[in-house]
């Protein structure tokens, strides 16, 4: 058998090929994802890139596909190598649908499992966008498949399988058990789950917590600020009235129940204001605290995530679910009096955080720094330290 044609054999085997893309290089710039960039800078030479004729650092367009082909081939397929079942064995005819699954072509698989009906929608999917039509054209040549699937499609992936959990967790302590979930199977270590083998939720959340190092420390004498609006003719004066409220003051909270107190903050004026409701009626005014903390803190970031992404190389599906969750526990909920049942799934997160988990070397966290609801561009705090307990990681500066 000659070479050219054991050579067309293999590449239809695989699903891909590396045509003549000698002498051609190309350069970071065209690429939107910036772990792309990244991998090309770090793999590049000096010279001309064959895309917009500039002298710069490029990589070799043979070197680069070989990189992308495997990380796409990795985690896709072709659905006829991935032993699905015929749709015309699921289903008696075309218009017939079964919740729960999904036609790929002549095949069936459950809902979720990702798929494409071109190469091209995948690459606009994981973020293989580039600004040159040619280059793009270059990219897709390579793959000799334009139908693609998740491997193992019958299995949800781990970011699928994550969010499962999570999902069925939120259900369950808003509607179903509330207070003594931590005796079922998945809690007690006696289950653990078919496609991925995870533990319960609150312990895969504290481990890709840990994997990722999510952790700040906040250093002695960073300044936080606390806002109150108080009716007219009150006053506050002093560190009990304006830091964390009394036990049998506290109310209903993004990260904690009512009675239960804790620290809310902010690391300026004006969003500790935009943060605060009032708690009176009729006429008032804002008082705001400016604390500075008495000792070093180290507390769980939420805005340290890393930027979700296909190519970062690294447990890219564990940061896609983070990412998915922390919009769930941030996301705005109207405030009132009323008990808002969404906000539980974020304060038995909360409580599992504070007392149950531990960094690695042991020690137990201060609290969780997140994305403000009302202003996306400012963190929230909250601290584990209620209005007694707070007087000892907090000073009172002054209260205008």
């Amino acid at each position: 058998m000659g070479r050219i044609k054991q050579d067309w054999i293999e590449s239809q085997e695989r699903g891909y090929s590396l045509p003549e893309l000698k002498e051609k290089y190309v350069c970071a710039n065209h690429f939107d994802d910036s772990y792309l960039k990244q991998y090309i800078n770090k793999n590049s030479i000096s010279g001309t890139c064959s895309y917009c004729g500039k002298k710069k650092k490029v990589i070799d367009l043979n070197h680069l596909m070989g990189y992308i082909v495997d990380k796409i081939m990795s985690y896709y397929g072709n659905p006829s190598d991935e032993g699905l079942y015929l749709a015309s064995s699921f289903f008696d005819d075309d218009k017939e649908r079964i919740p729960g699954f999904q036609r790929v072509g002549c095949y069936v698989t459950p809902s979720f499992a990702h798929n494409y009906e071109s190469t091209k929608e995948l690459f606009y999917d994981i973020n293989l966008t580039t600004d040159s039509e040619v280059l793009d054209n270059d990219m897709e040549s390579c793959f000799i498949n334009d139908e693609w699937i998740q491997h193992t499609p019958y299995m949800m992936s781990e970011s699928q399988e994550l969010s499962f959990m999570w999902k069925t967790f939120q259900r369950m302590v808003k509607h179903e058990q509330r207070f003594t979930f931590f005796k079922r199977p998945e809690f007690t270590g006696e289950e653990v789950s078919n496609d991925n083998g995870l533990m319960d939720i609150l312990t895969e959340l504290g481990a890709k917590i840990t994997a990722h190092n999510l952790y700040s420390n906040i250093s002695a004498g960073t300044e936080l600020y606390r806002c109150r609006f108080i009716n007219e003719g009150e006053t506050v004066n002093k560190f009990d009235e304006i830091t964390s409220s009394p036990d049998n003051k506290a109310k209903q909270s993004r990260m904690s129940p009512a009675g239960i107190s804790m620290f809310y903050g902010a690391f300026d004026k004006k969003t500790a204001i935009v943060e605060s409701s009032p708690d009176g009626e009729g006429t008032g005014k804002y008082v705001i605290g400016k604390f500075n903390l008495k000792k070093n803190l180290i507390v769980l970031d939420l805005t340290k995530l890393p930027k979700p992404s296909f190519w970062i190389g690294k447990d890219w599906e564990g940061i896609e679910f983070l990412h998915s969750f922390n919009r769930e526990i941030t996301k705005r909920i109207e405030r009132d009096d009323r008990i808002h049942i969404d906000y539980i799934p974020s304060q038995v997160f909360t409580e599992y955080l504070r007392y149950i988990h531990r960094l690695p070397n042991g020690k137990k966290i201060d609290g969780i720094i997140y994305k403000s609801s009302l202003k996306s561009t400012d963190n929230n705090i909250v601290l584990f330290y209620n209005q007694r307990s707070s007087s000892d990681v907090l000073e009172l500066v002054e209260i205008t």
